[in-house]
């Protein structure tokens, strides 16, 4: 999603990723970069715990873009990381929750529930979602938007 935003102006993100970091501080000209801070875990390459919960919980964004590991159509999103109260506070910090996944993660009902449907506005994922699946989710009043892959010239 990051190269999309090259041509946006005046935007200002925050992450607890470096990986989403580096990409954006890529961009010409860079947004403005807020990070998180927090505790370093490696296993996710991003900032974790209770500074980074503290520092999210003082900001309100338009928007959150979040990922997934896992899409239960009843439950909601989930998640191997057992730390699920930053994504939790990103969810309430932001007036739109927006979370992208492929469709091979549809059905994936990792014990974890990450965020539940009543948390989250839209779901953008591909086309390979199947139609009952897609149904399930938008009764739980969540709009699905099904991206086409983009030809390569």
């Amino acid at each position: 999603m990051i190269p999309f935003l090259q041509p946006r102006q005046g935007l200002v993100i925050m992450t607890n990723s470096l990986r989403t970091a580096q990409a954006v501080l890529a961009l010409e000209p860079p947004p403005t970069l807020l990070m998180t801070g927090g505790t370093w875990d490696a296993q996710t390459r991003s900032l974790q715990g209770q500074i980074a919960e503290q520092i999210l919980s003082s900001y309100d964004f338009d928007q959150l873009f979040i990922g997934c590991d896992g899409i239960d159509p009843v439950r909601g999103t989930t998640t191997f990381n057992e730390l699920l109260g930053l994504s939790r506070l990103m969810a309430e910090a932001g007036r739109e929750v927006i979370v992208m996944a492929t469709s091979d993660k549809a059905g994936r009902r990792i014990p974890n529930l990450e965020l539940p449907w009543s948390q989250v506005t839209t779901l953008i994922t591909d086309t390979g979602l199947d139609t009952e699946t897609k149904e399930q989710i938008e009764q739980q009043g969540v709009q699905v938007l099904l991206a086409h892959p983009q030809e390569k010239n």
